[in-house]
């Protein structure tokens, strides 16, 4: 599929639209888990009595774990991945991206409340925009999304703006 505007109008069409999902509670061997994984060592990821007299109810999840587990799951099977770690067939849900090439084109993140153990998190996301640029290797679509996560009281807890690079 080619990379040009009419990828672009068609994209667009979906600017707007929302999507909302559930992440489920977050939980205190997750946080734990995730901070290792990242290399952190801040007691308020592991010590929950550290994490109280803090003031918080439990221990701490990392300010970016939410955006990092929306699509927790088994991932693709290793043949099934280019030499980069990116799937082969990564798509854009609900949008007409087969044969392009899907990446990450960067993410920004205001954080709103500490999200503690227990907390059970909604993602509502949404297209907020998409425009045709040129590189120096041809056309690109960028796709941007917010994402806005919250507990199950609707109180906001980190509200994202992520691009999508389409080439």
């Amino acid at each position: 599929m080619a990379v040009d505007e009419k990828l672009l109008d068609s994209i667009r069409t979906s600017i707007g639209s929302e999507t909302t999902h559930s992440l489920g509670p977050v939980t205190a061997l997750m946080i734990r888990r995730y901070a290792r994984a990242i290399g952190e060592s801040n007691p308020l990821y592991y010590d929950t009595e550290f994490a109280r007299s803090r003031g918080h109810a439990e221990i701490v999840a990392p300010p970016n774990l939410v955006t990092a587990i929306t699509s927790w799951d088994e991932g693709p099977a290793a043949d099934d991945l280019r030499t980069d770690g990116t799937p082969k067939t990564l798509q854009l849900e609900g949008l007409p991206t087969s044969g392009v090439r899907v990446m990450g084109g960067g993410e920004d993140m205001e954080f709103h409340a500490p999200i503690t153990a227990g907390t059970a998190v909604m993602e509502r996301s949404t297209m907020i925009d998409a425009e045709l640029l040129q590189g120096r290797k041809g056309p690109f679509i960028v796709v941007r999304y917010r994402h806005e996560f919250v507990d199950d009281e609707g109180v906001p807890l980190v509200t994202s703006t992520r691009k999508v690079l389409l080439r």
